[in-house]
């Protein structure tokens, strides 16, 4: 994409970027105060009609600006010889008076917008498009993963993650890798649940669902060469029902092994496609 450059030059009455003039408008004064300010650091003290002539600040609006420099402490009165003039603050003392005041806003502010964003902790969902930006993103999770990584792809999708679930291993992160046939990871533990094509085609692609230290969740929707979809989260809540899901896929074999036939006599008929993976899975390393 070609880029194009605009050049901008400022209008009759602007101010360049660097023009201390500038500066003081962009901390709060107006242009007139900070060009009567200005005038009265280069000469003073200074009757309001010297001031209108050296800062161009029309003689019908100077003394009220003036006024309003005194009022802010910008500036003070001095009766001279039977006139008002004016003299400025040091430029020290303006910038220390107005850093403290900037503190105390932004600190008050910070306060107060806290307070706005603290009754909610639903996090937004992002989505993410592109099968490199997919893998990207699980790749950078796992990176960061500390404590845990529940994980359940089809086999497909193994190898574009495996160095960075070894390097995870490496770090004393617990992996438990959920898939549908054998796989070889070396200190992790592989969940092998055997399925039948239908439900392989139901995974969409090349599925993926990861859940790192109980805080993010990565739910490929769709994982092909040519297209991808996912959803990114950090909602507690989704990541909860995710990371849930998994443990619970974890043990569920083990249970039903200990059943045995009586599992059937505890699973509703209507339930128990549900658990036809768990009641034909193992569990390896």
């Amino acid at each position: 994409m070609r880029r194009q450059t605009l050049i901008m030059r400022p209008r009759e009455g602007e101010t360049l970027k660097n023009d201390p003039i500038d500066k003081l408008v962009r901390l709060g004064f107006s242009e007139y105060e900070a060009k009567a300010y200005i005038a009265l650091l280069k000469e003073n003290p200074a009757t309001g009609y010297q001031i209108s002539k050296v800062s161009g600040v029309p003689r019908s609006m100077v003394y009220e600006v003036l006024g309003k420099l005194t009022a802010r402490g910008a500036a003070m009165t001095l009766h001279q010889e039977g006139s008002t003039k004016y003299a400025p603050i040091p430029a020290q003392e303006l910038l220390d008076q107005l850093h403290r005041e900037h503190d105390e806003l932004v600190t008050s502010l910070r306060d107060d917008l806290s307070s706005l964003g603290s009754g909610s902790d639903l996090e937004y969902v992002w989505n993410i498009e592109g099968h490199e930006n997919v893998m990207a993103k699980a790749e950078e999770m796992i990176g960061q993963a500390q404590d845990r990584i529940y994980l359940a792809l089809v086999p497909d999708t193994f190898p574009a993650l495996r160095a960075a679930l070894e390097d995870a291993i490496g770090r004393g992160v617990r992996v438990v890798l959920y898939t549908t046939s054998e796989l070889d990871l070396p200190g992790g533990s592989v969940v092998v649940a055997h399925v039948s094509e239908e439900t392989l085609e139901q995974a969409r692609g090349l599925g993926l669902v990861l859940v790192i230290d109980g805080e993010e969740v990565l739910v490929g929707e769709w994982l092909t060469a040519n297209q991808a979809w996912a959803s990114w989260t950090s909602s507690p809540l989704l990541v909860f029902v995710a990371e849930h899901h998994l443990r619970t896929d974890l043990y569920l074999p083990r249970i039903l092994a200990l059943l045995g036939d009586r599992a059937l006599d505890l699973i509703q008929e209507e339930d128990r496609p549900l658990f036809s993976r768990a009641l034909e899975s193992r569990i390896d390393g």
